[in-house]
């Protein structure tokens, strides 16, 4: 309505058919999209593709030198937005793009005048990035080069570049891995205590005054390991992403390794085993994680105290379990290879 311009926009939820291939679908948008309006919840940064979609436009708006084309909607508040020293590299990134409040705003009728305000004040601030965008010669010059070629374009890391930080980062991943999984430990040690100081108490007859002291000492406890368990695991869903990058790499060009060198094919398959057995062990243990995450929700009823200790934790833990969607995809992408590997040794498909 104020520009008289047709605008076009995509909503991942309802712009994916029933099969398609989702993320190539979402990152060929990305690629040609005018503006991204990611939708800020605690949960957006548990997602470990919502990370990397904002990632990935993130870095195109700062190369054209319009930040206004990020805009992001503050949807439900939560404390560690507003940190200046957030631990999260995502959440500070959003931090330094200029949002849009809409946590009042998300309760008003669609229909009513403050709602239709607020869809117009976005509306002018797209308009004015986009104003900004057109006038820009940076923007000029990707426009003219866009004409040549798409690749002049892409800032995206090339092959050799994501198999480099995949191959750098899959140690540190690995390291961050085990300095979770001492975490949990320490945090099940410490729950396991107060259980046990619980059924002592009750064999003494010593009620729910002695259980509120036990409740207390055990949010003492949690709170710093659960601080850690946070930090780690938004520190794993980074790192995530760039081995994520070089596997996926790596699994895609297997099969046309494999045409140009038919004796690529052993290492192939040896790599798509490693990865099998890694997704594999990774699914286990993050079952596991995911039943540690169910037994915390019932105990933030339990005690106040206890609360915002176990909310940390389970936040922090909710970031690994949502790290299976990634490493499953690593299977499916190489059963859809077309690379058939054999126990007893390696034949052509």
């Amino acid at each position: 309505m104020l520009t008289g311009d047709k605008i076009s926009l995509f909503l991942d939820k309802d712009a994916i058919a029933w099969g398609e291939d989702w993320r190539d679908k979402i990152d060929s948008s990305l690629a040609s999209i005018a503006f991204f309006i990611p939708v800020i919840t605690p949960r957006y940064f548990m997602s470990p593709e919502c990370r990397r979609e904002l990632q990935f436009f993130a870095r195109r708006a700062t190369r054209l030198g319009i930040k206004e084309l990020v805009l992001p909607l503050l949807y439900v508040d939560f404390p560690s937005i507003h940190d200046d020293e957030a631990t999260d590299d995502l959440i500070a990134l959003v931090r330094t793009f200029q949002w849009e409040d809409w946590t009042d705003l998300r309760f008003a009728d669609v229909g009513s005048g403050g709602y239709r305000r607020g869809v117009a004040r976005l509306a002018a601030r797209l308009v004015n990035a986009n104003r900004r965008a057109e006038e820009s010669d940076i923007a000029r010059m990707a426009q003219e080069v866009k004409a040549v070629t798409d690749d002049a374009l892409d800032d995206s890391l090339g092959l050799i570049d994501r198999l480099a930080t995949a191959e750098e980062t899959l140690p540190k991943w690995g390291e961050t891995l085990e300095a979770i999984r001492r975490e949990i430990e320490l945090i099940r040690q410490v729950m396991q205590e107060a259980t046990d100081d619980i059924h002592r108490g009750d064999a003494q007859g010593r009620g729910f005054a002695y259980r509120l002291i036990v409740a207390r000492r055990l949010a003492n406890g949690l709170g710093e390991p659960a601080e850690r368990v946070w930090s780690l695991g938004n520190e794993f869903a980074s790192q995530l992403h760039d081995v994520d990058e070089g596997f996926r790499a790596l699994i895609e060009r297997a099969p046309a390794e494999i045409q140009e060198n038919p004796n690529s094919k052993a290492g192939v398959c040896d790599f798509f085993e490693a990865v099998r057995g890694l997704s594999a062990s990774a699914r286990g243990a993050l079952e596991s994680t995911q039943k540690m995450i169910d037994s915390i929700a019932p105990l933030e009823k339990v005690s106040r105290d206890l609360r915002p200790a176990l909310r940390r934790l389970r936040r922090g833990l909710t970031i690994l379990v949502e790290a299976r969607e990634v490493t499953d995809e690593w299977v499916r992408l190489i059963e859809s290879s077309g690379v058939i590997c054999e126990a007893a040794g390696v034949q052509a498909n």
